[in-house]
């Protein structure tokens, strides 16, 4: 047997595992996206799961945030509500004290663990993914971060669930609207929301910006057969991210 060839194979096998580890691990969460665009095979969110799981503390919801905020900046991946994003979402939970949160859009599970984490005993957060696979991983994300009891995750689309939020999920009205998905369909499950009688005035709305980005406050309006909805949107810090506070109904002309 020779063993110099036996020695040369053993390292190119060796060397060959330790750069596909390489890569998996630090431009996984980059390239894979990519990858399953044109294939759509791949399962970018199983990477980033794997990795909160690895290095986040269990049972901590600051911990599994702040390991997916350090992947997302490593891997310079954005993150829609990390950042000053993040902050303005933990201010509107704090200033507002809502009872009853929903969410359109769960994805990983990101927000919904930034929401849940500041929620009152008692609160709860709704938060709807139409994605299994989505879901599940965002399921699992809670879960790591203790966090199942007070956020559940709903697999349907909007138009599917809003409609009985109040038989199925004990729903009589929605504190806060987390919009982060389609932005063509946002008036559209705003108006569905307020059809089931489920905002009350002063309820806020988080959303990516409505129209074009300004630098002042506007308004976002529409009816819904004899009553208008008015909502103030203010950018924050200059992106595209509104915090808008609803109500004012009165009867149109």
């Amino acid at each position: 047997m020779n063993w110099s060839y036996l020695g040369t194979a053993l390292v190119i096998i060796v060397v060959i595992r330790l750069v596909k580890a390489y890569i998996s691990n630090r431009w996984g969460p980059v390239l894979v996206p990519m990858l399953e665009k044109v294939f759509g095979t791949t399962k970018w969110e199983e990477l980033v799961l794997q990795h909160v799981k690895k290095h986040a503390v269990a049972g901590d919801p600051d911990s599994v945030m702040q390991t997916f905020d350090n992947l997302c900046t490593t891997r310079k991946w954005t993150l829609k509500t990390a950042g000053k994003r993040g902050e303005m979402i933990d201010s509107v939970i704090c200033d507002t004290k809502p009872q009853v949160c929903l969410e359109m859009g769960t994805s990983c599970g990101y927000t919904a663990v930034r929401i849940g984490r500041l929620l009152a005993p008692g609160a709860r957060l709704l938060t709807l993914e139409p994605n299994p696979q989505l879901a599940r991983v965002s399921e699992e994300m809670l879960q790591l971060a203790g966090l199942q009891d007070k956020v559940t995750v709903i697999t349907a689309d909007a138009d599917d669930v809003i409609p009985h939020l109040t038989k199925k999920y004990d729903v009589t009205n929605i504190d806060i609207v987390f919009l982060d998905y389609w932005k063509d369909s946002y008036i559209r499950d705003l108006k569905l929301i307020e059809e089931h009688g489920l905002l009350k005035n002063g309820f806020v709305v988080v959303t990516e910006q409505i129209g074009d980005s300004q630098d002042t406050d506007h308004t976002v309006e529409y009816n819904t057969g004899a009553e208008k909805f008015e909502c103030i949107l203010k950018p924050v810090d200059g992106d595209d991210t509104s915090v808008g506070r609803g109500g004012g109904h009165h009867r149109s002309s």
